[in-house]
């Protein structure tokens, strides 16, 4: 990692004046990097592709490039919120898309979740609830949808998702911190042209005629939220992305039972964990929410 220029032994006046070309070169950089975005917009829409807000895999990787190189008493929050304020300022500079948000979560922290993964460049539509997200973003041609991640949800909402239509294709918060800012548990819902291959986490829709099955975890399978009828139990669950569907059919069977249902319905970058004392980079993956996995779930 490259050090730092050394600014001590600098008078106050010499300091304020290196912070003002600091400012300036900052200035021309983030000038110089809308052009570049501009750039590939265009040359998207030569290629005849359609321009998007969200690239979730691209995100991931800056993400993960930012924690690297990161150093020195500056929050790595404070730093992460800029740059994703940067991106998302960047790419939607050319680009008319709304961010719909789920009604059924407390709204201050949602919108808390939204600006901070967003900016203040993106408009905000509130939602009745999550399958209402679901619908519009499946209605849209770039919108996309903000849905609390709860252990029991209201609704099995992630039935309206599809391979065409909304999908799960983000897990926030992307950097584990203790105590950070905007750590609302949710899913960023977009829609793509297919599923995406190169996961590192696939999320599948499961549906259980009898009870859920207790030893999923076991089975490397984390329930992200589930909803209980008297026909059963619906399940949204996440497993590595290396992992088949006929591969995560016989992990539930393992696990007690297998589903009637079981249709993959997106996928995302393994969160990573922040914490300096655990290390700058490692990644957290499925381990994020053991704690809440690990509940009784019947």
């Amino acid at each position: 990692m490259s050090q730092l220029p050394d600014s001590s032994g600098m008078s106050p006046d010499q300091l304020r004046a290196h912070i003002d070309g600091i400012d300036a070169r900052i200035h021309a950089a983030l000038m110089e990097r809308a052009e570049a975005e501009a750039s590939i917009a265009a040359l998207d829409a030569s290629a005849g592709g359609a321009g998007g807000l969200f690239h979730p895999e691209r995100d991931a990787d800056s993400m993960r490039q930012l924690v690297e190189r990161h150093q020195g008493d500056l929050p790595l929050a404070t730093v992460e919120h800029l740059w994703r304020d940067l991106i998302c300022a960047c790419t939607s500079l050319d680009i008319t898309a709304a961010v719909h948000l789920d009604g059924t979560a407390d709204l201050i922290e949602m919108l808390d979740l939204a600006r901070f993964y967003f900016g203040f460049s993106i408009e905000l539509v509130p939602a009745g609830d999550a399958a209402d997200v679901v619908g519009a973003v499946a209605a849209s041609e770039g919108d996309l949808g903000l849905v609390a991640l709860t252990d029991r949800a209201e609704l099995p909402w992630w039935r309206g998702l599809s391979e065409t239509g909304a999908q799960v294709r983000a897990r926030l918060p992307f950097l584990v911190l203790d105590e950070r800012p905007a750590d609302l548990p949710a899913l960023v819902l977009a829609k793509s042209q297919s599923l995406v291959d190169n996961v590192d986490v696939a999320v599948y829709d499961a549906r259980w005629s009898d009870l859920l099955p207790g030893k999923l975890m076991d089975q490397g399978i984390e329930v992200l939220s589930f909803f209980r009828s008297g026909s059963g139990v619906d399940a949204l669950l996440a497993i590595s992305g290396d992992q088949t569907e006929e591969d995560v059919m016989t992990a539930c069977l393992a696990a007690g039972a297998a589903p009637v249902v079981l249709r993959r319905v997106g996928g995302y970058a393994a969160p990573i964990d922040g914490d300096p004392e655990d290390g700058f980079g490692s990644e957290d993956g499925l381990e994020a929410s053991d704690e809440r996995s690990g509940q009784e779930l019947r």
